[in-house]
């Protein structure tokens, strides 16, 4: 049986005010008069599933491309395609479709400028890894917490050699980054009722390597992939913005490490603040066990040490059974409406 397409109704009330003429049949007098006139009406605004999304998929322009590096994928790419959605009464915007139909989204704006990591948010003591506390450290979650519960952490260094330099770049993780506590025991209890859309996904919280490193983006995500944490609120992975703009010479990590105002990476590039530093999620390799990718405005990707100050733009992923209504539009976003 052909599935009927739903509609949402909203009803409106027009008010306006017609001048009539009247020309009456006594005589030759007439007369003019103000009338209100209301009209009641439907506006139908079609309902749209995840599904349905994905049949608008485009190969030019702004819009939702088919991700060529991860298959069942779809990202949102170009300057400004139509991905506003409501959430918590602000605007938000769609990354991707993830393979299983939830949708990665992150906040239009920074909740605020913080670190990554404070000081001495991990105890060198017990976290092996993290052996220098002044800078922070720069893995997102405790070992125990990670995906598999690994039992230690190692910092691939270029081109995804495990092999080079391990002994300074693995240990065991005793506690979770200080942004991670923050966004996941205080400001989620900030969230409205739209906190029951939120589900525990995993974000890759990997490496994607150095900002010396030629290999291509699809190797990068693998490298980031190799550790995974299971959770409600993180940030961005610095791929996530390799992969927005419609560049195709965006190609690697080198590529968007170019500083300069003409780098192809953050031309038509929705993702790419034009105003602030904003922090990702994915650990960059450094001469310390503290560096951290993070968006510069109108520049690069670079790292930076956990315990410097950047925008927050919390990530999170929607579940699979929501249907949206509205365009995608700024002043037309998606709003949830049912699941």
């Amino acid at each position: 049986m052909r599935r009927r397409k739903r509609r949402k109704q909203r009803k409106i009330i027009i008010i306006s005010s017609l001048t009539l003429l009247f020309i009456m049949a006594v005589g030759y007098a007439a007369f003019q008069t103000n009338i209100n006139i209301t009209a009641k009406g439907n506006i139908l605004e079609e309902e749209t599933t995840i599904n349905e999304l994905k049949t608008k998929v485009t190969t030019s322009g702004d819009g939702l491309y088919k991700d060529t590096t991860e298959t069942g994928r779809y990202i949102y790419r170009g300057a400004n395609p139509n991905n506003y959605i409501s959430f918590n009464n602000e605007l938000w915007r769609i990354i991707s479709i993830e393979n299983d139909n939830t949708l990665k989204i992150i906040r239009n704006e920074s909740i605020g400028n913080m670190a990554w990591d404070l000081v001495n948010t991990r105890d060198s003591s017990t976290s092996t890894y993290c052996l220098s506390t002044t800078y922070g450290c720069n893995v997102w979650a405790a070992t125990s917490n990670l995906v598999g519960k690994p039992s230690i952490f190692t910092l691939y260094y270029p081109n995804g050699n495990p092999n080079t330099d391990t002994t300074r770049f693995s240990g065991t993780v005793t506690a979770d980054s200080s942004l991670n506590t923050y966004l996941n025991k205080t400001y989620i209890k900030t969230l409205n009722d739209d906190s029951r859309y939120i589900v525990n996904h995993n974000f890759n919280v990997g490496t994607p390597g150095d900002h010396t490193d030629t290999e291509d983006i699809a190797t990068d995500i693998k490298q980031e992939a190799l550790y995974k944490w299971n959770g409600k609120i993180g940030l961005m992975n610095v791929t996530d913005v390799l992969k927005t703009t419609t560049e195709t010479t965006c190609t690697s990590l080198i590529t968007g490490y170019n500083y300069s105002s003409t780098n192809s990476c953050l031309i038509n590039n929705w993702l790419w603040s034009k105003t602030e530093n904003d922090w990702t999620i994915s650990p960059g390799v450094s001469s310390y066990r503290g560096g951290v990718w993070y968006v510069i405005p109108n520049r690069c990707v670079s790292h930076a040490a956990p315990t410097s100050i950047n925008g927050v733009r919390p990530v999170l992923y929607l579940t699979s059974n929501i249907t949206l209504s509205g365009q995608g539009t700024e002043t037309n976003p998606y709003i949830i409406i049912t699941t």
